[in-house]
């Protein structure tokens, strides 16, 4: 039996912004509801971006290295088609993005995404 592999990010939308995030990957905590801070001081190593619908909080090197982006300072990175949009172009194998919603009346959107650290297939 063959394995189906995808070179695209997978999506995971959330409705519970009120709930800690941790990495699949390795149970980091991610996101904390009860802190000001969308990501910790330290993200674990398979973080690979932290955004909302307002600009980037946290983008890795290796998602740099992905989207194209090294080296751009995050009010110059090119986005046309929202945050949410653009993170969902992230090629890259064993990949996942948690699109995080809070609910009217603020509408507004987080997006976590995460790698394994073994993944070389960019």
């Amino acid at each position: 039996m063959s394995e189906k592999t995808t070179n695209m990010i997978q999506r995971v939308e959330l409705a519970c912004y009120d709930s800690p995030l941790h990495c699949p990957f390795c149970g980091s905590l991610v996101y904390d509801p009860n802190s000001n801070e969308p990501v910790p001081a330290s993200p674990c190593e398979h973080l690979l971006f932290c955004a909302h619908d307002e600009g980037f909080e946290f983008r890795s090197a290796r998602f740099d290295k992905i989207m194209g982006i090294e080296g751009i300072p995050n009010e110059d990175v090119e986005i046309e088609e929202g945050y949410d949009n653009y993170t969902d172009k992230v090629a890259c194998r064993d990949t996942v993005k948690f699109a995080i919603y809070i609910p009217a009346p603020s509408g507004m959107g987080c997006y976590y995404g995460f790698t394994s650290i073994n993944n070389n297939n960019e």
